[in-house]
């Protein structure tokens, strides 16, 4: 059954990371798959920079047979609240250029729908829940997400992140307690959606208990599988090797390994590879040359993606020990590779991992985190074949989250959704 879909991702490019890759991951494949895709995208930013992305692929390689992209320019109030929010204290006013867009896409997307009469509409990027968009309104059979944003940062944590981080995620975890519970249109949205996906158990249950809809756990990324990577095994007396990879800020929670890895006995022997830079760096580094293990933490700095690819596929494991994220691509890239991960039992990548491909540590305070990476750790090193059955499960892992399982997930949704509406019409 080929399909006729309309899908909105103001991010959406071949060329960028994040969010932006999502969407041309997900309208790309689709499209790859047989289906018609149309793709409503935009910029806020005078240079336009998507708009730039898509003549570029356009020109070299050539959009994939089946996928029209239709960008949406910025309007003058949309570009001008986006030039302010840069100033000091206007930060909010990006929330309201982005809506102001929607507003644009929106007349877009009910012009497409008179020419193409889509069979179903998706609400892809910005994933954030705040701004579910306008194509619920259209008429077309409606489905959203996967969303994010309703986790917070534990109480616990706030304090021990400094006085900048402190304030950042205090005000986050108030701002974000009240806009989940106030009606408006992301409720709306979602009483209007057909399938609703979340990419954290958070945001399952605002959608489910405060919501009361119903919504699939899905992260939003998907793996790349390595077809040449093999199992981890590490011989008796040989260095654990360890990588971190990430900007290295609060959030990110750096210290709280650093100090599980100074209460690891004595017999066992590792090496953390520290990949990535940011404002924190400076402190870890002294953090760790006090806890005394600063021979045995090697600092790389931003690296290209390929060298952090092969650095990772010399380590045995991923530590990651982040508080607040979506679904960090890192821990996908490192399953992809047979790299067992050690994070965190929260956000995306407490969906990701799952207990045949690494350690969840549960969140509960810093000292019940720094003692679980360390235990965590511990057992890895020590325990007889559980690198093996974990590398083993990370590699099945990366293929059960890669896009391709992605792609036949969202175009069975798809075909059911259709067919329901079909036999209601009827």
């Amino acid at each position: 059954m080929r399909m006729r879909i309309l899908i909105s991702a103001f991010y959406c490019s071949p060329y960028r990371g994040g969010e932006a890759a999502v969407g041309w991951q997900v309208a790309s494949r689709l499209a790859k798959a047989g289906h018609e895709v149309h793709v409503i995208c935009g910029d806020l930013s005078d240079d336009e920079p998507t708009r730039k992305d898509h003549k570029r692929y356009a020109s070299e390689q050539g959009l994939p047979e089946g996928l029209t992209i239709h960008h949406v320019a910025a309007d003058t109030t949309a570009r001008r609240l986006h030039n302010w929010h840069c100033k000091p204290g206007m930060w909010f006013l990006y929330y309201a250029a982005y809506r102001h867009w929607q507003k644009l896409a929106l007349e877009k997307a009910i012009e497409l729908h008179a020419e193409s009469s889509f069979d179903i509409a998706h609400q892809l990027t910005i994933i954030g829940y705040r701004e579910p968009g306008y194509l619920w309104k259209t008429g077309i059979p409606f489905v959203w997400g996967p969303i994010n944003g309703a986790a917070v940062m534990p109480w616990c944590f706030i304090f021990g992140l400094g006085g900048r981080g402190a304030y950042r995620h205090l005000t986050r975890n108030l701002m974000n307690a009240l806009q989940m519970r106030l009606p408006g249109r992301s409720r709306r949205a979602a009483f209007a959606a057909a399938k609703i996906w979340a990419v954290t158990k958070e945001d399952q249950m605002m959608v489910e208990k405060i919501w009361k809809c119903r919504a699939e756990l899905m992260i939003e990324t998907g793996a790349t599988p390595c077809e040449t990577a093999v199992v981890k095994s590490k011989a008796a007396g040989e260095t654990l090797r360890l990588v971190w990879c990430g900007i290295i800020e609060e959030r990110k929670a750096l210290p709280l390994l650093l100090q599980a890895l100074v209460r690891l006995p004595c017999a066992v022997i590792w090496e953390l590879k520290v990949i990535g830079n940011g404002p924190q760096r400076g402190f870890c580094e002294k953090l760790s040359k006090s806890l005394g293990i600063d021979d045995r933490v090697y600092w790389t700095g931003n690296v290209e993606h390929a060298e952090a690819q092969r650095l990772m596929e010399h380590a045995h494991a991923l530590v990651h020990s982040s508080l607040k994220e979506g679904t960090p691509h890192v821990v996908l890239e490192a399953m992809s590779r047979g790299l067992p991960v050690i994070c965190h039992d929260s956000c995306g990548m407490g969906v990701a991992v799952d207990q045949t491909s690494g350690i969840k540590i549960p969140m509960l305070d810093p000292q019940a985190s720094v003692a679980g990476f360390q235990n965590a750790i511990h057992r890895l090193a020590t325990e007889p074949g559980l690198l093996e059955s974990l590398s083993a499960g990370a590699l099945a892992r990366a293929r059960d989250l890669s896009w391709d399982a992605k792609i036949e997930k969202f175009t069975d949704t798809y075909r059911d959704v259709i067919e329901n509406t079909e036999e209601h019409i009827i």
